[in-house]
C-alpha cells in the first residue's frame, strides 16, 4: 500500500515526525509503519491515495443502469471480510463486536451488562441498497441473526413482575434488519459521512438468564417462560441501547473505510 502523509493545517510534518519513535517508525528501510505512526500525534491525518489496493472491494460504476443491485452485491461479497476488521486500516472486527459495558436505566428496570459481546453480523444479508449520488444520500438494508452474550446485573420490574439477578445473559435475535440512511460528501477524493438515521425490528428474540433469583430454578424457569412469551415488550425495554451501540459500530468502521479507500476505487467514475 502506498499512502500519503499530511499533517493537520499549521503543523510542520518535520516537527511531528521529529521524535525519535517517528523516526523508528520509519524503520531501516525507509518503509512507514502506519500503525505505530497514528499513533504518534493526533495531527497526523492519513490519507490512502487511489493506490491503495483493497481486493475485497470489487466496484460498481457510476455508469451503470443497475447501480443499486450491483452495490448489492458488492456490499455481500467484501462483508465478511470487512466483518473480520482490516487491522492495517485500525478497522476493528464487527463480528464479534465488542461492546463492552451496557446500561439499561429505566424507571422500573436496572440492568447493567458487562463484556457484552455480538455475534452474527458476518453472516448478513443485504436486502436492498439505494444512493443518490447528486444528493449525496444512500440507505442500506440488511439483515443478520444476531446472538448478545454479557455478564449482567439487574434489579427491577419487567411486565410488572419482579425480577432480579447477576449472572450470564444470553440474547438471541432471529432476521435482526437494520436500515441505515445517512448522507455523505466527498472531500479530498474520498467519502465522508455527516450523518445518518436508523431503525431496527426483528421476527423473534430469546432470552437466558443465569442464576435469576439467587438461583431459584422454581422462580427463574417462571420468569423465563414469561418473558420469552412476551418477547417483544421485554426487548424494547431492554434492548434499544446494545442496538444502537451495534448500529454505531457499523458506522463507525464504514467511515474507517471510507477514510481509507478514495470514493473512485469503490465507485468507478
Amino acid at each position: 500500500m502506498f499512502c500519503t502523509v499530511r499533517p493537520a493545517r499549521g503543523i510542520p510534518l518535520g516537527e511531528i515526525l521529529s521524535t525519535k519513535k517517528a523516526a523508528m517508525s520509519f524503520g531501516n528501510n525507509g518503509i512507514i509503519n502506519l500503525g505505530e505512526l497514528r499513533q504518534l500525534s493526533p495531527a497526523l491525518v492519513f490519507s490512502t491515495t487511489e493506490h491503495y489496493d483493497a481486493p475485497f472491494i470489487k466496484p460498481c460504476s457510476i455508469k451503470d443502469p443497475n447501480l443499486n443491485q450491483c452495490i448489492e452485491k458488492s456490499i455481500e461479497l467484501a462483508g465478511p471480510k470487512f466483518a473480520d476488521g482490516i487491522p492495517e486500516l485500525d478497522i476493528a472486527p464487527l463480528d464479534p463486536v465488542q461492546l463492552g459495558t451496557v446500561v439499561v436505566d429505566n424507571p422500573a428496570l436496572k440492568l447493567t451488562f458487562t463484556d457484552t459481546v455480538v455475534t452474527g453480523l458476518r453472516d448478513f444479508k443485504v436486502n436492498s441498497y439505494k444512493i443518490n449520488t447528486d444528493k449525496g444520500k444512500a440507505v442500506l438494508d440488511f439483515t443478520a441473526n444476531v446472538t448478545l452474550k454479557a455478564n449482567y446485573v439487574m434489579d427491577g420490574q419487567i411486565l410488572i413482575l419482579p425480577i432480579r439477578g447477576d449472572g450470564q445473559a444470553k440474547i438471541k435475535i432471529t432476521n435482526l434488519n437494520i436500515v441505515i440512511k445517512y448522507d455523505y460528501t466527498t472531500t479530498d477524493g474520498h467519502w465522508v459521512v455527516s450523518g445518518y438515521k436508523d431503525s431496527y425490528k426483528m421476527d423473534r428474540a430469546q432470552f437466558k438468564f443465569t442464576n435469576l433469583f439467587g438461583g431459584n430454578k422454581e422462580l427463574a424457569n417462571t420468569i423465563g417462560n414469561v418473558i420469552n412469551a412476551n418477547w417483544e415488550p421485554v426487548i424494547r425495554d431492554i434492548a434499544p441501547v446494545a442496538f444502537q451501540n451495534i448500529i454505531a459500530a457499523c458506522v463507525n468502521e464504514a467511515k474507517k473505510l471510507f477514510a481509507a479507500v478514495p470514493a473512485n476505487q469503490l465507485l468507478l467514475p
